[in-house]
């Protein structure tokens, strides 16, 4: 009896998890299409702000102006 118990409870779990995660998932793309419906965003920004965003969370945006600083010193 403990077993399949124990069972119904992972399933249980499993599912819970997935509706969650659904969701989630529902939330983020309503927010994203109100946010973009009601923006007048240029595509190009958007797409600069999200490289911008990725080099910075990368950490070469300090080595590349560390680079320009040296160029720029050098007469």
């Amino acid at each position: 009896m403990r077993t399949l118990l124990g069972q119904n409870l992972t399933r249980r779990r499993v599912w819970i998890a997935a509706g969650l995660a659904i969701l989630l998932i529902a939330v983020h793309g309503s927010i994203l299409y109100y946010a973009s419906s009601h923006m007048a965003v240029s595509a190009g920004i958007i797409a600069g702000i999200v490289v911008l965003i990725v080099i910075k969370h990368l950490g070469l945006l300090g080595p590349a102006f560390a680079l320009f600083r040296r160029c720029r010193r050098k007469p």
